[in-house]
């Protein structure tokens, strides 16, 4: 997902025409219409009756925005070493700070994948509230770090600029 995810934010749910959009991002019609096509692969938007609408998944991702943009910080996660037990010493309150943490490998990925497979996700909903990448965690589309990293990078880009 790139730019065309920016678009999310001008959808609601009464829906919007390719036009409305070109003018209100100020993009050609034809650009706008390339972005909702790959938006409808992701499952984020449908198209119905010449107006395109949020999707379930996709009214949770434009809350996972709003949510991410208004909560600067959350409870901190603690990082542990699940095969030992260990705390790791090292804690993340938001999402910039879990990015700059497997961007610099400061914690084995080994590590991390385990968090993101069994232990992220009840951060991410009771601290977080973003009901998108617990969408994404339990149907298994972010399972490892990697995916995560992506996530948080195009969340962030989204919302930062």
């Amino acid at each position: 997902m790139g730019e065309n995810i920016k678009l999310v934010e001008f959808i609601d749910e009464k829906g919007v025409t390719i036009h409305e959009l070109a003018s209100r991002m100020g993009l050609s019609p034809r650009t706008i219409k390339r972005y909702l096509k790959e938006l409808e692969e992701k499952g984020l938007v449908e198209s119905r009756d010449g107006l395109y609408l949020l999707t379930p998944v996709g009214v949770k991702f434009k809350k996972a925005l709003e949510v991410v943009k208004s909560r600067k910080e959350a409870s901190p996660y603690v990082v542990t070493d699940p095969f030992s037990g260990n705390i790791v010493p090292l804690s993340f309150k938001n999402y910039r700070q879990l990015l700059a943490i497997i961007e610099n490998e400061l914690v084995d990925k080994k590590i991390l994948d385990e968090h993101v497979r069994k232990y992220l996700i009840e951060w991410v909903k009771t601290s977080i509230g973003d009901e998108y990448l617990v969408y994404l965690l339990e149907n298994n589309i972010v399972k490892n770090v990697d995916d995560l990293k992506e996530y948080l990078s195009m969340i962030l880009k989204t919302i930062e600029g």
